[in-house]
C-alpha cells in the first residue's frame, strides 16, 4: 500500500518522503508554476474522499478563478452547501461519483456507510445542474454483472443522457474479492451500454508522462 499515485514509476516511489500538509497559499503556488511551466489546464481532485477537507470549496473557487477544467472524485456521501454552491456556480467543473453498489446491505458490508445520503445528493447535484458523470467497479460476489447492469438501469430513469465508467477491481491483499475476467468486464459494459453511455479506463488513450511536483524527491 502506498499514499503515492499508482501512475508513478518504482524508482521514483521509492525517493518520496511525507513533508506535511500543504498550506492553501503553498498549493497555489504549486498550482501557479504548474500552469507557467507545463501549460497545465485540468486538474484532477481526488484521494481518498476529497470532500472531507473543508477548504474543498476554497480551493475550487481559486482553481476555477484560474480557468482550469476541474474532475472532482467524490462518494457523494457529504456535499456541504457551501460545496454544493462552488460546484454550481463552477463553469468548467464535473463531479465523478462513484457508486459502489445501490444494493443497501452490500453498501453497508462494503464502505460501512448507508446508501441513502448517497442517492440524495446524487439528486441534489443533479438539481442544481452540476455536471455529473458516474463510476463504478465490476467486483465479482459483491458488485457483479447484474448490480452493474441495476445501476445503469437507475442512472437511465434518473440522468439526462448518462454516463457510467465501469473499471475491474484491482484487488487489495487480504481482501475476499478477486479481479474479474476479460469476458466478465466485457459483459458487463455490454449490458450497461443497453442504458447508458459506457466507458472504462481500461481502453483510454495512451499512457501520459507523470511529473511530480510535490513533494520533491
Amino acid at each position: 500500500m502506498t499514499p503515492w499515485d499508482h501512475h508513478l514509476s518504482s524508482g521514483e516511489l521509492v525517493r518520496l518522503r511525507f513533508k506535511g500538509l500543504l498550506s492553501l497559499n503553498d498549493f497555489l503556488e504549486i498550482i501557479d508554476d504548474a500552469i507557467a511551466q507545463y501549460g497545465m489546464e485540468e486538474v484532477v481532485l481526488g484521494g481518498e474522499e476529497p470532500t472531507i477537507d473543508p477548504s474543498l470549496p476554497m480551493i475550487i473557487r481559486e482553481l476555477s478563478n484560474r480557468k482550469l477544467r476541474i474532475r472532482l472524485l467524490t462518494n457523494a456521501y457529504e456535499i456541504s452547501n457551501e460545496l454544493l454552491n462552488e460546484l454550481r456556480l463552477c463553469r468548467d467543473c464535473e463531479v465523478v461519483i462513484g457508486i459502489k453498489t445501490l444494493n443497501p446491505n452490500k453498501h453497508i458490508k462494503y464502505t460501512g456507510k448507508p446508501l441513502e445520503p448517497v442517492l440524495r445528493n446524487i439528486g441534489r447535484l443533479l438539481e442544481s445542474g452540476v455536471r455529473v458523470i458516474f463510476e463504478t467497479v465490476l467486483i465479482p460476489g459483491l458488485n457483479d454483472i447484474n448490480d452493474i447492469e441495476e445501476i445503469a438501469k437507475y442512472l437511465a430513469g434518473t440522468v439526462k443522457g448518462p454516463t457510467l465508467i465501469i473499471d475491474p477491481l484491482i484487488p487489495i491483499p487480504g481482501t475476499p474479492w478477486r479481479r474479474p475476467t476479460q469476458e466478465e468486464l466485457s459483459e458487463a459494459i455490454s449490458r450497461a451500454g443497453n442504458y447508458v453511455r459506457v466507458m472504462t479506463h481500461e481502453r483510454i488513450g495512451k499512457p501520459s508522462r507523470v511529473v511530480v511536483l510535490y513533494p520533491r524527491p
